[in-house]
């Protein structure tokens, strides 16, 4: 927030512009001022939609598409969610592939975690989400190929976003510039549309699967070519988001190991510890609105800011709103009133908040009981420090993400 110091509207603390342009963007991390602007008729921002559009090609896309087609399609896809019979099982697999047991004699093991965890996800996401069978050609080139998580920095984003870099017919600019600079986001493109390519050539639907579901979609018209890869590309980007949540959470676990014994003596405790995971170390860094007019349509005209950012950090870390707000402390929503009223937004707000938060908490919230159970063959082995602060991108991981365990 201090980079942006130079560009602040006059007259206010909040709002923030370039001075040559029309667009004016207010951040708030005020509760009170969150909960006001919730009453307004807003969308999601253009700013933030032009973000996500370019993180990894994931557009036209449920998460990123105009209200209308996203509710309809939100409805759409209900049916296709896994059920909650289904969630701990796919939880157990999951964290048995992620911690497999090393070669004979090895008693601990230390490795990177998200690199094992985006591609562990992403086949985890095609199997029960997608509703495919992996062949082995697909299921190879997942197992050889890195996913590095690292996007333009979001301050970068923003100024890129001021200068209208995003439009369409200035993507050789954004290419040179990201040939110099950001080597990994032209990488992650063409594995992107690898990945779609081998969903399409090495998958097989099972029945009456979401994938089967695009396909009739598309074949009648109600979606189009691009919606339907960007519903494909999705499952990839949900990979990354996913991966930063349940890889922090089972790094919290591995430094705080009293809360090991504390979920396995009540699993229900595990979802206050994943809440306070998501407090501390949200995936995503911030969300970001705009108002429309009352029928849905233009957008409102002579407001004051244009947009509305909500950085989710400085909400989760506000002194004025938590009680030791750096403290890792997941009894603290022992008491349900503790979230309420704007002041703990992890997954957005509203109609444009993401639709697949049910399904994440739960399978985070799994895959810590089981982790802690008997049933688990998995120990955590003791970790020396907190995961510390995130990387500035627009799905943020924490820095230190080393963990050891054993797995007989």
């Amino acid at each position: 927030m201090r980079k942006l110091n130079p560009f602040q509207w006059q007259g206010s603390s909040k709002i923030y512009s370039l001075p040559w342009l029309k667009n004016r963007i207010e951040y708030s991390s005020d509760p009170e001022r969150i909960a006001a602007y919730a009453k307004t008729p807003f969308t999601r921002s253009r700013f933030v939609m032009a973000m996500i559009t370019q993180f990894h090609l994931s557009r036209n896309s449920i998460v990123v598409s105009e209200d209308d087609h996203a509710m309809w399609l939100k409805r759409v896809a209900r049916p296709h969610m896994p059920t909650d019979e289904a969630v701990p099982l796919m939880a157990v697999d999951l964290m048995e592939r992620l911690f497999r047991p090393g070669e004979p004699g090895q008693d601990e093991q230390s490795i990177q975690l998200f690199d094992r965890l985006i591609p562990e996800l992403y086949r985890t996401l095609l199997n029960n989400l997608l509703e495919v069978e992996i062949l082995k050609p697909l299921d190879d080139y997942i197992s050889r190929t890195k996913f590095p998580h690292g996007s333009r920095p979001l301050v970068l984003e923003g100024l890129m976003y001021s200068l209208r870099l995003h439009l369409p017919f200035l993507r050789p600019i954004r290419w040179f510039f990201d040939r110099l600079f950001f080597k990994r986001v032209l990488y992650m493109k063409r594995v992107s549309n690898k990945l779609d390519q081998m969903v399409f050539d090495f998958t097989i639907p099972k029945p009456n699967s979401w994938f089967s579901t695009l396909k009739e979609l598309r074949a009648s018209g109600k979606i189009t070519r691009a919606q339907f890869r960007g519903e494909i590309t999705s499952m990839l980007v949900s990979s990354f988001s996913l991966s930063s949540a349940v890889g922090s959470a089972l790094l919290c676990l591995a430094a705080r190991p009293r809360y090991q014994q504390k979920i396995h003596d009540d699993p229900a405790f595990a979802r206050y510890f994943v809440m306070e995971v998501l407090r501390l170390y949200p995936p995503f860094r911030q969300f970001g609105y705009e108002q429309t007019a009352a029928n849905g349509g233009e957008h409102l005209s002579g407001s004051f800011a244009t947009e509305f950012m909500i950085p989710v950090v400085e909400l989760h870390r506000n002194s004025s709103i938590w009680k030791d707000p750096d403290k890792f402390y997941p009894e603290r929503f022992l008491d349900p009133d503790v979230s309420k009223g704007f002041k703990y937004m992890p997954f957005g707000m509203g109609k444009r908040s993401c639709p697949g938060r049910n399904l994440s908490m739960s399978l985070i919230t799994q895959s810590l009981r089981f982790v802690c159970s008997d049933e688990s063959r998995i120990k955590l082995v003791k970790s020396n420090a907190m995961p510390r602060g995130g990387n500035g991108r627009l799905v943020s991981f924490v820095l230190n993400d080393t963990i050891t365990y054993r797995a007989g």
